[in-house]
């Protein structure tokens, strides 16, 4: 951990501070399928701009894999890889986008989108896992996860109807094939490097931590709260897309 610490030159308060943050949000996306980047891409840009999206990505995989794991009975693979299809042009633009720097734009456009799409579920209209729907966000994730470290609400609100074991589960499973897509993609392209990887791996407590704290969570959860902690979740997630880019 030293090591790390001269390589990277971050105050250990600081990482400590960091290491906390994804313990918070690890319990979050453990409990509702995602919220992971909205609670830490903010502090971690702060701390240090290589947290996000490289590092911040790689910390999911861990996480991810361990809730599809543990809910893997509900996981409905027919369903998600129409997800993951879309998925891999996403993150193949979004790693363009972030090479060339043309980050800001495309961040705003998507955190209004994701509010467009909050406001219809609001409405009688219900969004259903349906091969295209699914093709559609998936698309959508993989270039917002990929370009900005947040790409749950997509999938999330193409999810919103679904039992939350049901939702939990599928998201986590597509989020560990496009979370390992878009960190292998992120390297080939040069976004993504040593320093990313150990950042990564200096966030790993805090997920582990997330993970066990979020099993007792979900546990005590009422199912009825979920679908609006998700909505929530997204809206806050675009607003805070849209005024990271703006501010």
């Amino acid at each position: 951990m030293m090591v790390a610490l001269t390589v990277l030159d971050i105050d250990v308060a600081w990482l400590v501070v960091c290491i906390a943050m994804m313990a918070v949000g690890a319990t979050l996306q453990t409990t509702i399928g995602i919220g992971l980047g909205l609670v830490t891409a903010p502090l971690l840009s702060l701390v240090d701009p290589s947290f996000v999206p490289g590092a911040l990505v790689l910390s999911t995989i861990p996480l991810t894999l361990g809730m599809a794991i543990r809910e893997r009975h509900a996981i409905h693979m027919r369903q998600i890889w129409w997800a993951i299809a879309g998925r891999v042009p996403g993150v193949i633009l979004g790693s363009w986008v972030a090479l060339i720097g043309g980050r800001s734009a495309v961040a705003i456009v998507v955190g209004v989108s994701v509010l467009i799409a909050v406001g219809a579920s609001l409405t009688k209209i219900r969004f259903h896992p349906s091969p295209h729907n699914l093709l559609a966000a998936g698309t959508v994730s993989g270039f917002s996860g990929t370009v900005s470290g947040i790409g749950g609400p997509p999938m999330a609100l193409t999810y919103q109807h679904a039992d939350p074991a049901t939702m939990r589960a599928n998201l986590a499973v597509f989020f560990v094939f496009g979370s390992t897509l878009s960190v292998i993609s992120l390297t080939v392209s040069g976004v993504m490097g040593t320093r990313e990887w150990i950042l990564g791996a200096t966030l790993m407590p805090g997920v582990v931590a997330g993970l066990v704290i979020g099993k007792t969570v979900t546990a005590r959860l009422p199912a009825s709260v979920i679908r609006p902690l998700v909505l929530a979740v997204c809206s806050i997630s675009a607003i805070v897309l849209i005024l990271n880019t703006l501010v």
